[in-house]
């Protein structure tokens, strides 16, 4: 049986029991959004997404050419890097690799080669490597499973202003996990020792976010949610009043009445978002095949359909969708394969090509999933601005480990698609930076500093680098101002 506690869901649903946590809604009060709305969806995948099947045939022949040379038979190969400078590879062809063929635009539908990248070259030795990194991929530093090392890339963003706007969540954080938990704690950080929870149930997510307007249990979870705040507000009320002990731990007490008033305020704003919610909620967990399919991309499925609603009725500003990450990585795709798991997947690989290619495949599925939630977004104008929601949303794809099964992080492919209105430039291209030990070999946390810049900061040290920092800043191949 699942055990949720109150606290980690309410954590979860971004209803957290803590002031640092409601601190970026106290500061979007009376704020209105900035002129040029700022979007971030960060997919990760657990446990490597290999670099060969984001690589197309142009890509391939200049990196032959220039650098590794014949990577027939290659997975991984950036220890084989011998160019000085970054390749870049425009008109790339992105949709002849393995797993992007889902970009490219048929009947009828909007081809996004030209508006997405590839990176390839970027390191994060600092993070580690092996089966996960678990924080450690999306804050650039050395985490462990029950401890991270910092903040992670979207809390820092969900903290400037002028991306959280007034949005009333300030991170969704969604995905799926092999263990038997409906929230996991292994990707995600508020800060130093501070996981960050991930809904990885979407009918949990579903009516965290559209409870309001949910049908039956669903809208009944949400009207308890609101009776447990009351009842918690008076609780802490009467305990200030009978209150007599020192005044760091009054000003405790003040600080969580505090966040108990934001999070009730909030409670009330998705209920006045009633009618904008009720047109953008996907289908109800009750009717949605993906709810009760019982296969793990299905509920990714769902999570993403949940991800992109949220973006579209102005729920939130900053995505993550995590899927198998941390110690939950070894995932059975039922749908692809029966009672094989991702570990064993992988160990079996070299010489079982059913196994890489259902390894493969799944990569491929992720970006099947990226696109159709870029394509829902390019469909619909961007309110109050130039362009389209894509234009000013940036997808990011990456692994939480890196390269491979026992990965040694020393290249992190990357795919980027959307965000034009934010610098991000693209043009169906494909960038690979010199390999790792090299002067101008760059790091992962180059590429969250890039996001830092795309959000209106100049971000230069994301991470924890320290003197193992290669180059500060952004990646200029793949951001300029907008």
């Amino acid at each position: 049986m699942i055990r949720i506690t109150r606290r980690g869901l309410l954590q979860a649903a971004g209803l957290g029991a803590g002031a640092a946590l409601l601190s970026p809604f106290l500061r979007s009060i009376g704020r209105s959004q900035s002129s040029i709305p700022r979007r971030f969806v960060i997919v990760v995948e657990g446990n490597c997404s290999e670099p060969i099947v984001f690589l197309s045939d142009a890509a391939r022949a200049r990196v032959e050419a220039e650098s590794t040379g014949d990577l027939s038979g290659k997975r991984w190969y950036s220890r084989s890097y011998s160019h000085d400078s970054p390749i870049l590879i425009e008109g790339a062809g992105l949709g002849s690799a393995s797993a992007l063929d889902g970009l490219v635009g048929s009947g009828g539908e909007l081809d996004l080669q030209a508006l997405s990248s590839v990176v390839y070259g970027l390191s994060s030795k600092v993070a580690g490597g092996g089966h996960t990194t678990h924080h450690g991929a999306l804050s650039c530093t050395r985490s462990t499973q029950n401890s991270p090392g910092g903040p992670t890339i979207d809390q820092w963003l969900s903290l400037q202003p002028q991306v959280r706007g007034s949005t009333p969540f300030d991170v969704l954080r969604l995905g799926i996990t092999a263990r038997s938990s409906a929230l996991v704690y292994e990707t995600c950080a508020f800060a130093t020792g501070q996981p960050a929870p991930i809904i990885c149930d979407p009918s949990i997510a579903f009516n965290a976010v559209f409870g309001s307007v949910a049908q039956g249990a669903g809208q009944a979870t949400f009207r308890e949610r609101g009776e447990l705040l009351d009842f918690a507000h008076a609780d802490v009320q009467a305990a200030l009043q009978a209150f007599s002990g020192s005044s760091d731990e009054r000003a405790k007490l003040e600080q969580y009445l505090a966040s108990i008033e934001q999070i009730t305020q909030r409670q009330e704003q998705l209920e006045d978002m009633g009618d904008t919610l009720a047109a953008v909620a996907p289908e109800d967990p009750s009717t949605n095949a993906l709810y009760a399919s019982g296969h793990p991309l299905d509920a990714l499925r769902a999570q993403f359909d949940i991800a992109t609603a949220s973006l579209l009725g102005g729920l939130t500003n900053v995505v993550v969708l995590a899927s198998g990450t941390g110690s939950g990585f070894d995932v059975q795709y039922s749908s692809l394969i029966d009672t094989v798991g991702r570990h064993d997947l992988h160990h079996e690989s070299s010489g079982n090509p059913e196994y890489l290619s259902v390894i493969h495949e799944v990569s491929r599925q992720h970006v099947l999933m990226i696109a159709k939630m870029a394509r829902t977004l390019a469909a619909t104008p961007e309110v109050g601005a130039d362009g389209t929601m894509l234009d000013h949303t940036a997808i990011l794809y990456i692994s939480d480990n890196g390269e491979q099964h026992h990965s040694n992080a020393e290249e992190w492919p990357a795919l980027i698609v959307g965000g034009s209105a934010l610098g991000f430039q693209h043009g169906d291209r494909t960038v690979v930076y010199p390999g790792h030990g090299h002067d101008n070999n760059r790091q992962l946390s180059n590429l969250f500093n890039t996001l830092g810049f795309a959000a209106g900061e100049e971000l230069l040290d994301f991470g924890a680098e320290g003197s193992s920092r290669i180059a500060e800043g952004e990646l200029s191949e793949v951001w300029s101002p907008a």
